[in-house]
């Protein structure tokens, strides 16, 4: 089971705002047309709303951009402060594939205000933070590596999927530090009624599956995600169900969704 923070952590994917400075620009020149996805979204945990994301996406051509905000709300803020607020963005390359291939991933915040960049490459993911951060007990290996990606790309991979979103394997290596992967299978199709959408979705059963960087012990687990199919051919985030150690489940759902200017109804 997940403990609280790394669940909230994971569920940053779905979070964004402004792209951090000092981003590397991606070696293709964008060409083509603009898809855009925004969303934000609340987060629940025994029954109380607990934090809060706004998320964007940008593919332009062969290049893509995510990004990503994540603040404690209500009474943990109380406890906690700004100690878990964090800011995520990332840059890569769309391949000839439609797979999403990150250049640079970066986030910033909580107590210490730590810096985090991980750099990508076909071969390893190279990782440096300010303040130093350990790498887990174990670290992933450069083999476990290869072929990641970061955990903002790892839904992004989700919302522009080819085909059927619920049906993939997506190695993820949260943080530029713990490695795992969501095993996705269709769970079938379900009405939605909430804040931001209303009407046919489709459900995945997501397994997630550790394998190194955690320190803490993990253990196999299972999560929920809905998805509103758009016209644009995107995947909107509808709603997430995760279960963790102490705080029961983690619910995040959308309280608007606006695909290439439009709001979703």
């Amino acid at each position: 089971m997940f403990k609280p923070l790394c669940a909230l952590a994971l569920l940053t994917a779905f979070a964004g705002s402004a792209l951090a400075p000092a981003m590397a620009q991606p070696a293709a020149t964008p060409t083509g047309p603009t898809r855009v996805l925004e969303a934000t979204f609340n987060v629940h945990a025994r029954g109380m709303q607990a934090g809060e994301f706004v998320f964007r996406f940008t593919q332009t051509g062969a290049a893509y951009e995510a990004s990503a905000e994540r603040r404690i709300t209500g009474g943990l803020r109380l406890l906690a402060g700004s100690s878990q607020d964090y800011q995520y963005s990332v840059r890569g390359a769309v391949a000839a594939d439609g797979a999403l291939r990150p250049d640079i991933y970066r986030h910033s915040g909580g107590r210490r205000g730590r810096v985090v960049e991980a750099r990508f490459s076909p071969s390893d993911i190279i990782t440096t933070s300010n303040p130093r951060m350990g790498m887990g007990d174990p670290p992933a290996t450069r083999a476990q590596k290869r072929g990641a990606i970061d955990q903002i790309s790892a839904i992004a991979a989700m919302v522009v999927a080819d085909g059927d979103v619920c049906a993939r394997t997506i190695p993820v290596y949260m943080d530029g530090r713990s490695r795992f992967d969501f095993v996705m299978h269709p769970d079938g199709r379900v009405n939605i009624n909430g804040a931001a959408y209303q009407g046919e979705g489709v459900r995945c059963r997501v397994e997630f599956r550790p394998i190194a960087g955690f320190g803490d012990p993990q253990e196999p687990s299972e999560l929920t995600f809905l998805f509103a199919p758009t016209s644009s051919g995107m995947y909107a985030p509808v709603r997430i169900e995760m279960p963790t150690d102490d705080a029961g489940i983690v619910i995040l759902d959308a309280r608007r969704l606006t695909v290439n200017g439009q709001r979703l109804r």
